[in-house]
């Protein structure tokens, strides 16, 4: 598989990273005031969408 071209794949592992790290250091919980949850909940779906929109092809055919 050539999911390492996938710019959707590489920002959902770095989802992954930061959630995990988030939620495993309390330190990092401190960082983000829960009052912007939101926004950053939907700007992650912006982002996704527009990644998604830049999908081309797809990943067996990279």
């Amino acid at each position: 598989m050539k999911m390492y071209k996938s710019k959707t794949m590489w920002f959902s592992l770095a989802l992954v990273i930061v959630g995990s790290l988030y939620d495993n250091l309390s330190y990092l919980q401190s960082v983000i005031d829960p009052k912007y949850y939101g926004f950053i909940l939907v700007t992650i779906g912006i982002i996704c969408a527009v990644l998604r929109f830049y999908t081309t092809q797809p990943l067996d055919e990279k």
